[in-house]
């Protein structure tokens, strides 16, 4: 008697596995594989405007790079947003701009910055000011910044800046 009964016990969980299992393959598979392909899309989208914008910009080998120097007689202290009742700053030693020599208009946005470089170090400077000391990155600085100065002389021979003797405290 005890046997039979197990064997009906297997049997039916057996059986309830299968209409599980028949269940899973023909209502959830279908829903997991649109889901699937539509992540699929999105990212396949997604590469196509990284790699767009990396092609744009990256027409120049260091090679055709020349920099072009601001150097401070002293360190510069910027304040950086307040965080309550902290105060903080950073620290900066200077700025070194990367010029793109291949670029149309080179010469004449080089010769511009060396005549007035007060505008690279103004943007560079509201740039680090408008973080605060938990949120800054050197990374985002930079790119935020080189952003600003293409958009101020309107060129895209510029394409790099530096930050030698970056702090903050």
């Amino acid at each position: 008697m005890k046997k039979n009964i197990l064997t009906i016990v297997i049997m039916a969980s057996t059986l309830i596995n299968l209409i599980l299992s028949a269940v899973l393959v023909f209502s959830v598979m279908p829903a997991m594989n649109k889901t699937s392909n539509l992540v699929d899309k999105v990212a396949s989208v997604i590469d196509l405007e990284i790699e767009d914008e990396a092609d744009k910009g990256q027409d120049y080998t260091i090679a055709d790079l020349v920099t072009y120097p601001i150097e401070y007689d002293t360190s510069v202290k910027i304040n950086l947003l307040k965080e309550g009742n902290e105060s903080h700053y950073a620290i900066l030693d200077g700025i070194v701009i990367s010029f793109n020599t291949k670029a149309d208009d080179y010469e004449s946005v080089y010769e511009s910055v060396q005549n007035a470089s007060v505008y690279i170090e103004d943007i560079v400077s509201e740039t680090i000011g408008s973080y605060t000391y938990s949120n800054i990155n050197e990374a985002q600085v930079k790119a935020e910044a080189i952003k600003k100065i293409q958009e101020r002389y309107n060129t895209k021979s510029i394409v790099e800046i530096s930050l030698p003797g970056f702090l903050t405290a």
